[in-house]
């Protein structure tokens, strides 16, 4: 008997790129709550995945570009 599941492999993400997909889906659990709470909580998370998307892009803004 098999007891391995099968998993798809995860993608790896920038970032920048992976920060940003965490704050639209907090901006989307911000939209669709049910009660006020829960959507100042999401609010409250989205404004933190913001926050270190800017960080994250500014950080690749300043990184120093190689030319090949």
């Amino acid at each position: 008997m098999d007891t391995q599941t099968s998993h798809r492999p995860r993608r790896k993400f920038h970032p920048a790129a992976y920060a940003m997909h965490r704050q639209m889906l907090a901006v989307r659990r911000t939209m669709a709550a049910a009660t006020v709470e829960e959507s100042q909580a999401a609010a409250r998370w989205a404004q933190a995945w913001y926050q270190l998307v800017q960080r994250k892009l500014d950080q690749l803004q300043q990184a120093p570009r190689y030319l090949h």
